[in-house]
């Protein structure tokens, strides 16, 4: 079986999770597994290495900024070659539009490259090997990848594919993910003190709180209100590998736009995410939006212009479609 590497430093956990179906689709095509080569703050490594089409996940040396880390980042390349050549890669597949992904791939002595072709990519890959035509070419941004597959599998359409699915009778918590990578897409513990009122007089008694290790006041919140008559689960204090075992038996999700939103929807878990500087991603339709308003520009404050009654609505909109709708990866169920 042939030895195939992609190369996707992602642009962060969640875009990175997102194009997790066009990669098994790939793999599939292929009918190879796939090794990985991605920055550490992708968490790759917790949610792909136990999954059949994953061979290994390797981080990338990542280079630092500015012209006094020159000789450091000429070992950081060569640190990332030989982590590669373990291996003996015969393909390779750069998700990437800069050039020095595409140098490390053709330094590593890899027979058959492709890439983006992006910009000055565009001048080191063959014709067919590469994604965009020309050097002029508009990017497609976060459809990248999903069109770059679609033309080396040579498909019409790619469907999502959830990384794995748990049953429904053994789904019985609601997963509330109050973590964000930043205050720009962290909506206030105030607004989700009210959710999980909503979610309590609607019946729900075991919740999931996805906190991060800054949220130890938000988790105490939390306590000091809900503890009582209620089995709550906190993750601030755990591994992303002990919470994904919890967010697996949720019946659906809610919260900020970060990683384990998009996690969540890969793991078949249908999720309301609330957005904030980041337009909404639509790759699949176990994911839902709660959006700014039209007259709202984007900004690092722009979530906070969210009102708690628009939050509520489209989760009432989403706990009714759960009374009898079957919605993509997820089965039948009741609440």
């Amino acid at each position: 079986m042939n030895k195939i590497l992609i190369i996707d430093p992602g642009k962060g956990w969640g875009q990175f999770v997102s194009k997790m179906y066009c990669y098994q689709k790939l793999a599939n095509h292929l009918n190879s597994k796939i090794i990985f080569f991605t920055k550490k703050s992708t968490q790759a490594e917790h949610y792909l290495k136990s999954l059949s089409f994953c061979e290994d996940v390797l981080y990338i040396d990542e280079p630092k900024k500015g012209i006094k880390y020159i000789f450091s980042n000429i070992k950081s390349i060569i640190k990332n070659i030989k982590k590669i050549n373990q291996f003996q890669i015969e393909q390779c597949y750069v998700f990437h539009p800069s050039l020095r992904y595409l140098l490390i791939a053709y330094l590593s002595n890899i027979k058959e490259i492709w890439g983006l072709g992006f910009k000055f990519q565009n001048f080191f890959l063959k014709k067919n090997k590469r994604f965009y035509s020309s050097f002029f070419s508009k990017t497609k941004s976060d459809d990248e990848a999903l069109e770059a597959v679609k033309k080396i599998t040579n498909s019409q359409k790619i469907d999502f594919q959830p990384l794995s699915s748990t049953e429904n009778n053994l789904r019985d918590t609601v997963g509330i993910i109050i973590a964000a990578s930043g205050n720009e897409k962290r909506w206030a513990i105030s607004n989700y003190l009210k959710i999980l009122k909503f979610l309590k007089e609607k019946n729900y008694k075991k919740f999931l709180i996805i906190s991060g290790l800054d949220q130890s006041k938000d988790e105490n919140l939390i306590k000091e209100k809900f503890i009582q008559n209620t089995d709550i689960i906190f993750t601030s204090d755990k591994k992303i590998s002990d919470v994904i075992p919890y967010l697996k038996k949720c019946k659906f999700c809610i919260g900020n736009d970060t990683g384990f939103s998009h996690l969540s929807v890969n793991l078949d878990v249908e999720t309301l995410v609330i957005q904030g500087d980041c337009p909404p991603q639509s790759y699949s339709k176990l994911l839902k939006h709660v959006d700014i308003e039209s007259n709202v520009n984007r900004s690092p404050t722009s979530i906070h212009t969210i009102k708690i009654e628009k939050v509520l609505d489209e989760l009432s909109k989403l706990l009714n479609r759960r009374g009898g709708r079957v919605v993509e990866g997820a089965r039948l169920e009741s609440v």
